[in-house]
């Protein structure tokens, strides 16, 4: 579905959209609390794959994530409620033998499934395809790909994902790591709505930076050489050759309103015989160094007028198209950047 093609006002919002609550490892055959756009989640394992709910039986309101499972079946710590995958009630150990259950009797499934090594969840019906890597970077032989670090972040997904997406201060913030080879002003470039979301690249003389999102919360950096001599960042190494490639993944998820799990990951064609832990320790003091500066970002309550925050036309041009498809929306007003 395209983003950017008109929608009846308000009738998307971030729950038609997938977004990972937890890695792989941290989900099990035991059911676990998780919090996705400032409301809990209950997920678990079985032979059957992941699944997901609103962590709430509709009986009397307790956490399904203190109970069960048995027989695939979540089953509430309270009173017992057994509910199946499709959210129906299957058993309540207090009704007589053969009296049935009311049909309203329900918990609220999510749809959940495992990718990239996390688990994503959408609370209704996702408008968009699964989001998908670079070059087919994850299924490519030619790229080894990693998660670098999952950092906690005390602002808004948006806000994040805007700073991921944003190469103009790179020669302030990052000086030393990640600075444009040919200064910080930037020249003239063109940003694409996509059906995804947005794409732009942009080039310094050293590497082309091919930005795309899968909207509303996942955005690649995808590196290219263009050349050797001048210098390098830190994800490139002192061999760096012509054509190497390397894309960096940054997948914010809204835990709240002021609280996001950012999942960082590194594909790369070059470099192969290195240890992935060689990238990791630059690679955090990068984020530290934006997540300070996300961080104090004002007001908490993000305004939703394009007006009530200054622009520059090639500067902020992703950012200016990204706050409108996000504006579109209904119910995202405290996540936009």
């Amino acid at each position: 579905m395209n983003v950017a093609a008109a929608q009846t006002p308000n009738a998307l919002t971030l729950e038609n959209f997938w977004h990972p609550i937890a890695t792989s490892a941290e989900v099990s055959d035991k059911p676990k609390q998780f919090r996705l756009l400032g409301d809990t989640v209950v997920a678990f394992r079985d032979e059957k794959g992941v699944a997901a709910f609103k962590d709430l039986c509709i009986h009397r309101g307790a956490a399904l994530s203190n109970g069960k499972v048995k027989d695939g079946n979540i089953v509430c710590p309270y009173h017992g409620w057994a509910y199946d995958r499709s959210g129906a009630c299957v058993h309540i150990p207090s009704l007589p033998a053969g009296q049935p259950i009311p049909a309203k009797a329900r918990a609220i499934p999510y749809q959940a499934r495992e990718e990239y090594g996390l688990v994503w969840v959408a609370m209704k019906d996702p408008v968009q395809p699964f989001p998908q890597w670079p070059d087919n970077a994850w299924s490519n032989p030619d790229y080894h790909v990693f998660l670098i670090n999952v950092y906690r972040w005390k602002s808004s997904a948006g806000r994040a994902v805007e700073n991921a997406m944003d190469f103009s201060h790179f020669n302030i913030v990052h000086a030393g790591y990640t600075e444009l080879a040919d200064g910080p002003v930037v020249k003239p470039y063109e940003v694409e709505r996509t059906k995804e979301g947005l794409a732009f690249a942009y080039e310094d003389g050293r590497i082309r930076r091919e930005y795309t999102l899968d909207f509303p919360f996942v955005i690649h950096d995808h590196k290219k050489v263009i050349a050797t001599d001048k210098g390098r960042t830190w994800s490139e190494t002192d061999d760096t050759r012509q054509g190497d490639s390397t894309i960096l993944t940054f997948i914010a998820a809204p835990v709240d309103e002021k609280t996001t799990h950012m999942y960082a990951f590194m594909a790369r064609n070059h470099s192969l015989d290195m240890e992935d832990q060689s990238f990791v320790a630059n690679f955090d003091l990068v984020t530290a160094q934006d997540q300070l500066i996300v961080e104090s970002q004002r007001p908490e309550q993000i305004p939703t007028d394009i007006k009530e925050e200054l622009h520059l036309r090639f500067p902020d041009a992703p950012a200016i198209i990204y706050r409108r498809l996000l504006r579109d929306m209904g119910s995202s007003e405290a996540y936009l950047p």
